[in-house]
């Protein structure tokens, strides 16, 4: 009997990207388990990052004896660190009968990189290493930030016209791009741990920085406020939260009497001496320490070209309508002052679709 690996293996990511914004500080992972060519059970890392996929779908099977013989197809190597209950995702497999599986992605995380695996080997368990790495490594761009770099995966987001305009002149910016497009857009904040913003685009848009899609709206991620000299005031849209997200501030400025009737407000404040980007570099550092894997950057122009010129996004997803505004408009970058064609960042497409008459372009830096 032929199996087909890549279609489990497939299903195994689909349930990781299922989970992906809402498990906290742990990666979102995906996990299923098959017996001669028949679905036995799948699962996905739970909210807040428990129980663990693994977890999840060996404890959905009533009769354990049915794992026996086994193959499981899991995204991310099996944790070798011990839960509340004092056993690892790995053990746990070789505690079942299971007897091969498919691992597409090693984990970097120092208490289980390659340490799960060998758990597995020990216990004659057929190991398949790296299997369609490619398709699940995207599961975990910030994961393997946080861990590797202490920083999350900076993706930014931009809304803009056709010839790349984010508002006219006098501000005004909606509706720029599509309904559909704007949907989207907070899928895509579902998707992401958190979600940064300054305090120009709040006192100009004066926006939620949430997720107000149906059957969502616990997803939304928290929320990241600039606010180097405190302009924003508590009447703002974006302290109103209807959840209990922490938001962060980060100031330059002594905040203690700033914003005392919200709770929810947690207060950083950045050594003023600190250049452009140490600046950031420190708002990341402090974000990968929270546990944050993956931040959404919705900020104006003067934020964007920052972030630009100093080579700090990681990702570049763009919403481009069909409108033409030309010089009436406000670009979504200002001057990054090359001189040289040579010198220019170049961004790749690595996805791409229409929303209607409005595209969605997915970049990464080119390497």
């Amino acid at each position: 009997m032929s199996v087909n690996h890549v279609k489990w293996m497939s299903f195994a990511i689909l349930q990781g990207f299922r989970s992906k914004g809402a498990t906290g500080r742990n990666p979102p992972v995906g996990c299923v388990i098959v017996k001669n060519n028949v679905l036995l059970s799948y699962g996905r890392t739970g909210s807040a990052g428990r129980p663990h996929a693994e977890e999840d779908a060996i404890d959905k099977i009533v009769d354990k004896k049915n794992l026996v013989g086994s193959t499981m197809y899991v995204t991310l190597e099996p944790c070798a660190h011990k839960n509340s209950f004092g056993i690892s995702c790995a053990e746990k497999i070789c505690n079942h009968g299971i007897k091969e599986i498919y691992v597409s992605c090693i984990d970097p995380d120092p208490r289980t990189n390659k340490k799960g695996i060998k758990i597995l080997k020990k216990k004659n368990i057929k190991v398949h290493e790296n299997f369609m790495n490619n398709q699940a490594s995207k599961l975990y761009n910030g994961f393997f930030s946080r861990i590797l770099n202490q920083k999350p995966f900076v993706t930014l987001k931009i809304a803009c016209s056709l010839d790349g305009k984010i508002a006219l002149k006098n501000k005004k910016s909606k509706w720029i791009t599509n309904e559909l497009s704007r949907s989207y857009s907070h899928f895509l904040r579902s998707q992401n741990d958190a979600i940064m913003t300054s305090s120009t685009t709040i006192l100009n848009d004066n926006p939620r920085m949430d997720c107000r899609l149906n059957g969502l709206e616990k997803r939304s991620p928290t929320k990241v406020v600039i606010d180097r000299y405190l302009k924003v005031p508590s009447n703002y849209n974006i302290f109103k939260s209807l959840t209990t997200n922490n938001i962060l501030l980060y100031s330059l400025l002594e905040m203690k009497n700033h914003l005392t009737e919200n709770k929810f407000v947690k207060k950083v404040r950045v050594n003023k001496k600190l250049n452009d980007e140490s600046f950031f570099n420190f708002i990341f550092n402090d974000l990968a320490n929270r546990g944050i894997n993956n931040l959404l950057i919705e900020t104006g122009s003067i934020i964007n070209t920052l972030l630009l010129s100093l080579n700090l996004v990681d990702e570049i997803v763009i919403f481009r309508s069909g409108n033409i505004i030309g010089n009436d408009g406000l670009s979504f970058v200002n001057n990054l002052n090359f001189e040289e064609i040579n010198e220019l960042s170049n961004y790749k497409i690595s996805f791409l679709r229409s929303f209607q008459n409005d595209i969605f372009e997915v970049r990464n830096i080119a390497k």
